[in-house]
């Protein structure tokens, strides 16, 4: 046994003192238990089908919680057992114990499970099962079945485990969700905010161009107003022009007036003589 575990602890790479689980079912063959005293960390032990047939000198492995001892040839001596003070479940099924007052010895242990299958004392009926329930009141699983012979299909020990690993990953899982959508959130705002931003700048870009656009128009105004003034007024005259023109302007007019008055006193003096030729 002892070559069998060293060669298990090269395996995985261990010192023997640290390894947590230890199969050598069918391994080796030996008649006592040796070889198992350097597995101080070890919470698994499985030594079936190695022809076991008596515990005497079972080392004190205060961290093992499970140990299978099925199909050697034990007939007794499970007091040596007794000192296992953390196991939980113990598989002796397949040897040779007659008598459920073998067991007795064990009582003070919080065993869970307990599998006599096989054994010559496991006869399944009623009174033995009723038997072991009351020895142990921790138990949960006799051969493989509960108080009310429901069948324990897979280690429960295992599927707590996992389920726990499930619960582990689909919180880890939430979280991630929850930074995702954070991040999501956040890239959202910092986009609703680059759009109001954008949409305030665009805003701003429209309001200087409509105040350009009204003072091009206001300047535009101006320059018809002043165009149109231009137009009636006219192009502006030079003064001296100006009276040039309109002393001679007033020349013709005051001749046309003086003719008008020598043609009146031509009139008045034909006047007379006609009438004196008259006379």
């Amino acid at each position: 046994m002892e070559q069998a575990i060293k060669q298990i602890a090269d395996d995985f790479g261990q010192p023997v003192e640290e390894l947590l689980s230890v199969v050598l079912d069918n391994m080796c063959q030996s008649q006592n238990v040796v070889g198992l005293d350097g597995l101080a960390a070890c919470e698994e032990l499985s030594v079936q089908g190695c022809g076991i047939a008596s515990l005497d000198n079972f080392p004190n492995l205060q961290a093992l919680r499970k140990l299978l001892l099925a199909d050697n040839r034990i007939g007794g001596g499970l007091e040596n057992l007794a000192k296992l003070t953390n196991l939980e479940e113990l598989s002796i099924g397949g040897n040779k114990i007659a008598s459920l007052d073998e067991l007795k010895p064990l009582e003070g242990l919080k065993l869970t499970a307990i599998d006599l299958e096989g054994c010559p004392c496991a006869d399944g009926s009623d009174t033995y099962r009723h038997a072991l329930f009351a020895m142990f009141p921790t138990l949960i699983f006799l051969d493989g079945t509960d108080v009310d012979g429901n069948e324990r299909l897979i280690d429960d020990d295992d599927d707590e485990d996992d389920e726990d690993e499930d619960e582990e990953e689909d919180f880890d899982d939430d979280d991630d969700e929850d930074e995702d959508d954070f991040d999501e959130d956040e890239d959202d705002e910092d986009d609703d905010e680059d759009e109001d931003d954008q949409v305030a700048r665009l805003s701003a870009g429209i309001d200087d161009f409509d105040e350009d656009d009204d003072e091009e128009d206001d300047d535009d105004e101006d320059d018809d107003d002043d165009l149109g003034t231009a137009n009636l007024v006219g192009p502006p005259m030079d003064d001296d022009e100006d009276e040039d023109d309109f002393e001679g302007g007033e020349d013709p007019e005051s001749e046309d007036f003086d003719d008008e008055e020598d043609d009146d006193d031509e009139d008045e003096e034909e006047a007379p003589a006609k009438k004196a030729r008259v006379d």
